[in-house]
């Protein structure tokens, strides 16, 4: 004999099932149902047969979760059937892979209990009633999660392991979880998204009203690493707390409140829109969290591989936040004793305090003070900084920052962002600073006098730092001259540098001193053409050295010969010695000059004029005088640095060969 229902319920399925069952005649029954829907789950095809002493139930297709399964059965050999139950205690679930079960059904209560033991030490149970007061309780046991990745939606990371306790619960129209997660793993295709022994709980209330959904949920994070691109996190004690509403447009969080360990919380309430996959809204304001947990956790890995990639943060911060359809509408940043510095001493800025609002669209004003600071080593005083924000323009008008004993005026700074990046201006100038201080700070050999400059407008685009105009200073009782100077990527790992420089009448007795060089008195004048610096190292240049015209006294000492010779020809000091030369300790000369034209790390040389030999480097005059020649006309750069820097540091008697 063969049955055949149509039925429009699940339950109802089981009940003509058991009914044909009861029927003498009875070796066949087919019951099939056209469609079976749920919210978010639809079935299709299914189909109920018994048949020689076996049960099977065939779903053609199953649609959840966004996925969609095909030929998904349920096989029970020895079935037991009769007018109040229906058992089943060797079963097998077929969906990709064979997982053995057992159920039952008592038809009077219309309840359901589902055993599932896939593994030794793993339970999975389920009860269900239907009917007018529908519920449902799934309890798990040292439950592995790998066995959900099919039931996943595609475009989350694929979840490869992962061990859960707890349980499951609906009721009517109400929704509730309460897991324990540990050892959780999962990751996607190219690398971008991973986690590994991720432990935790999750609890979950939702209720059903109409089309939508009220719900809370928690979520502990107390175990394990994840990665998910540019984010690289450790759970140690993170949590997060939400409260809203799920509809079938948009997914809305009223409340709720971000905990992360070391770093500080944060409350906040977004809008998902669902249908067009945007956020629609997100506002966000933190308590004060800390900086350099804040900077190293969650905002370095943005700047990774750039300038920001591997400062360092302190201090203290709070941050709003306003986006509106995905873009940022409006924020704010408070600042506590805040610091932040590059290791390598290119900038730095210390305790700073003050709040920086900024919107899109309106002009803001940010007042911020701080108590120093660092620029290339270089370090700096206490200043406020009054600053206008519209949007991704940004404008001081004037400020005066104190460094070292002198003051650098900064006026009509102003900054945007365009597509292209970030690009800057300025004008200024520098008041007289002790060059003793500066060299100090500059790591450079101790320096007389001081040092002031005239600013022109300095500009910043494309990593590529341009003075329009000549940067003009005063050092040395003289004057130096930067033209044409550009400094490509002036805080990266090597910076570029190219500029033209004009010296005139520096002090040479200064200059000497300073560099134990030996004394000369008089005044020079020198030229630097085509200078370029990589990695602040010269590869390149054309540079002359030369008295400066005029009436002055002109002297030079024995040191300062055997200093000059040791770097052009070979040493006077001989020479003197056996003359009556040595009873004399300066001489007279009446020009003194030295060129040097580096290439290819090949410096060639000449003096102020060609002599048969070599060339002339200081030219003697007055009584008593002394002529000192240069001879070797190609000199190995880095050797001849070598040389300078022993006679600087030793002034000794050095012999060129």
């Amino acid at each position: 004999m063969c049955f055949r229902a149509e039925a429009p319920r699940a339950a109802g399925l089981l009940a003509a099932l058991a009914f044909a069952a009861t029927l003498p005649a009875a070796r066949e029954v087919t019951v099939t149902l056209g469609a079976l829907e749920a919210p978010g789950v639809a079935a299709r095809d299914v189909r109920l047969e018994l048949a020689g002493g076996k049960l099977r139930l065939a779903v053609g297709e199953l649609a959840a979760l966004g996925r969609t399964w095909r030929d998904i059965g349920i096989a029970c050999a020895g079935p037991r059937l009769g007018p109040a139950r229906i058992e089943c205690r060797d079963g097998v679930l077929e969906s990709g892979t064979r997982l053995p079960f057992a159920f039952s059904y008592a038809l009077r209560e219309a309840e359901l209990e589902v055993a599932l033991d896939p593994a030794p030490g793993e339970r999975w149970r389920l009860r269900a009633r239907f009917g007018r007061a529908p519920a449902a309780r799934l309890a798990i046991e040292n439950g592995d999660l790998a066995r959900l990745a099919q039931w996943l939606p595609r475009d989350l990371p694929r979840l490869s392991g992962g061990r859960a306790d707890g349980s499951i619960e609906w009721q009517d129209s109400a929704l509730g979880a309460r897991l324990a997660l540990r050892e959780i793993a999962f990751s996607d295709e190219k690398g971008l998204r991973a986690g590994e022994r991720i432990g935790g709980g999750i609890e979950l209330h939702a209720e059903r009203h109409g089309a939508q959904w009220r719900w809370r949920a928690r979520l502990d994070w107390s175990a394990g690493e994840a990665y998910w691109q540019p984010l690289y996190l450790r759970g140690e004690g993170h949590a997060l707390r939400a409260e809203g509403r799920l509809g079938p447009e948009a997914l809305e969080i009223e409340r709720g409140r971000l905990e992360l360990l070391h770093v500080g919380a944060a409350e906040f309430g977004a809008l998902w829109d669902r249908r067009g996959s945007t956020l629609a809204r997100l506002d966000l304001r933190s308590g004060k969290l800390r900086a350099g947990a804040l900077y190293s956790t969650v905002l370095r890995p943005f700047v990774f591989g750039t300038v920001l990639g591997e400062a360092r943060a302190a201090g203290a911060a709070e941050i709003a936040l306003a986006v509106r359809r995905g873009g940022i509408e409006a924020a704010e940043v408070g600042l506590e004793d805040f610091s932040f510095e590059d290791p390598h001493r290119r900038f730095a800025v210390f305790g700073a305090n003050g709040r920086v609002p900024w919107h899109g669209t309106r002009e803001t004003r940010a007042e911020v003070a701080v108590s120093g600071g660092e620029l290339l080593g270089i370090p700096f005083g206490a200043a406020r900084l009054p600053l206008a924000l519209r949007g991704m323009h940004f404008r001081l008008d004037s400020v005066e920052v104190p460094l070292l004993d002198g003051t650098l005026a900064v006026r009509a700074f102003a900054a945007e962002q365009p597509q292209r990046g970030w690009r800057w201006a300025f004008r200024g100038s520098l008041s007289p600073v002790s060059m003793e201080r500066f060299a100090q700070a500059a790591g450079l050999p101790a320096m007389h006098g001081t040092i002031s400059a005239e600013i022109p407008r300095v500009s910043y685009e494309r990593s590529t730092l341009k003075v329009d105009g000549a940067l003009l200073f005063r050092v040395f009782d003289g004057t130096v001259t930067a033209r044409n100077v550009e400094l490509t990527d002036p805080f990266g790992r090597v910076p570029r540098l190219r500029a033209d420089l004009e010296a005139r009448g520096l002090d040479l007795d200064l200059l000497t001193r300073t560099f134990a060089f030996g004394r000369v008195t008089g005044r020079v004048d020198a030229t630097v053409a085509g200078l370029e610096l990589s990695g602040w190292r010269p590869v390149a240049f054309d540079a002359r050295i030369a008295s400066s015209p005029g009436d002055y006294p002109r002297r030079i000492s024995q040191s300062a010969i055997n200093s000059i010779t040791a770097l052009g020809g070979a040493s006077a000091g001989s020479a003197i010695q056996g003359t009556f030369l040595r009873f004399f300790d300066q001489f007279g000369y009446e020009k003194l000059g030295l060129s040097c034209r580096l290439r290819n790390g090949v410096c060639e040389m000449g003096g102020i004029e060609d002599a048969p030999q070599g060339y002339v480097i200081v030219k003697g005059g007055g009584i008593p005088a002394l002529t000192v020649m240069g001879y070797n006309r190609s000199v190995n750069w880095r050797e001849l640095v070598e040389r300078l820097g022993r006679v600087l540091q030793d002034n000794v008697r050095m012999i060129v060969q």
